[in-house]
C-alpha cells in the first residue's frame, strides 16, 4: 500500500540484506516526521529479504521486486519512477537512520528555494552496531561547491534531496556506477545551492559486505576518471593542487592493487 500524498519519500535499495534490514526499516518507521513513504527496491534478493519486510504492518512501506538484477544505479534510477513525494531521502540498506533525521534535514532544506540537497553528519558503526567514530562535513554551499572539485563532500546514507531539481538536472547518470552520488551532487552544485546539517544524522555500516569494499578497483577507476573529467572547470590554484593529489592517491591505491 501507499502512503497516501507522502511529503518525502525513502529510497531504499537492497540485495540479500536480510541480516542488517529489519534495523534499517525500524529506524525509518519511528522517524519523529511521519508524512511518509519507505521504498523497498529489492534487487532480485536470494534470501530473506522479502520476509523481513512482509513482517512490518505499516502501510508506508513499499516494496517492489526487481524481475533482474540490475547494478546499484541502475536500479536507483529503476526504483526513482516509483517516488511519489516532494523531497527524497536515500539510505543503504545496512544503515540507520537518527530518529530526527528527516525533521533536521526538512526543515533546512525549506529555509531556501535554492536548496537541492542536505546532507549531515554520520556515526560510522561496525557489524555489531558499535560505533567506530564520527565525522561531520563542511556545511555552507560555498565550502562545498569548492570542496566538490576534489572529494565527494557528504554521505551517501545522509543525503536528502528536492526530487524535482534532481530531476531538473537530469537525474542519476547510469554512467557512474559506484561514484553515482558523487556526479549527482555535482551537477546540482552547477545550479542550485548543496548543504550539510552540523547535526549527525545517519548511522553508517561499515563491513566487509559493503559494496564498496566488494569494488574498490573499479570504484577508485570510476572516481579517477571522474576528477580528470572536471579538472578542467577548476578556476582556483588551491583547488587544483587539491584535485591533483586526489588523482594521485587514486593513482597510488589502483598501483597497490595491481601489483601488490
Amino acid at each position: 500500500m501507499t502512503q497516501k500524498n507522502p511529503l518525502i519519500s525513502i529510497l531504499v535499495n537492497c540485495y540479500n540484506s536480510e541480516k542488517f534490514l529489519k534495523d534499517c526499516l525500524n529506524s525509518l518507521i519511528n522517524q519523529t516526521y511521519e508524512n511518509i513513504e519507505i521504498i523497498v527496491w529489492d534487487n532480485a534478493s536470494s534470501d530473506k529479504t522479502a520476509q523481513i519486510v512482509s513482517e512490518f504492518n505499516d502501510p508506508r512501506i513499499c516494496y517492489y521486486l526487481s524481475n533482474i538484477h540490475r547494478n546499484l544505479v541502475e536500479s536507483r534510477i529503476t526504483a526513482w519512477s516509483k517516488i511519489n513525494g516532494e523531497y527524497v531521502a536515500i539510505m543503504d540498506s545496512d544503515d540507520l537512520s537518527y530518529i530526527d533525521r528527516l525533521k533536521i534535514q526538512l526543515d533546512i532544506i525549506n529555509k531556501s528555494k535554492n536548496i537541492a540537497v542536505v546532507g549531515g553528519g554520520v556515526e560510522y558503526i561496525n557489524d555489531l552496531g558499535d560505533t567506530i567514530t564520527y565525522k561531520k562535513f563542511s556545511v555552507s554551499n560555498k565550502k562545498l561547491k569548492n570542496e566538490i572539485f576534489y572529494k565527494f563532500p557528504m554521505n551517501n546514507s545522509a543525503l536528502f534531496f528536492d526530487k524535482k531539481k534532481i530531476d531538473n538536472v537530469g537525474g542519476y547518470s547510469n554512467q557512474y556506477v559506484f561514484i553515482n552520488d558523487y556526479e549527482l551532487l555535482f551537477r546540482l552544485s552547477k545550479k542550485y545551492d548543496i548543504v550539510n546539517t552540523d547535526v549527525i544524522v545517519s548511522k553508517n555500516r561499515i563491513h566487509k559486505e559493503n559494496l564498496s569494499n566488494k569494488n574498490f578497483l573499479s570504484m577508485q577507476n570510476e572516481l579517477l576518471f571522474f576528477l580528470n573529467k572536471i579538472k578542467s572547470e577548476i578556476k582556483s590554484p588551491i583547488i587544483k593542487i587539491l584535485n591533483f593529489i586526489e588523482r594521485y592517491k587514486c593513482h597510488f591505491r589502483l598501483f597497490r592493487i595491481n601489483y601488490f
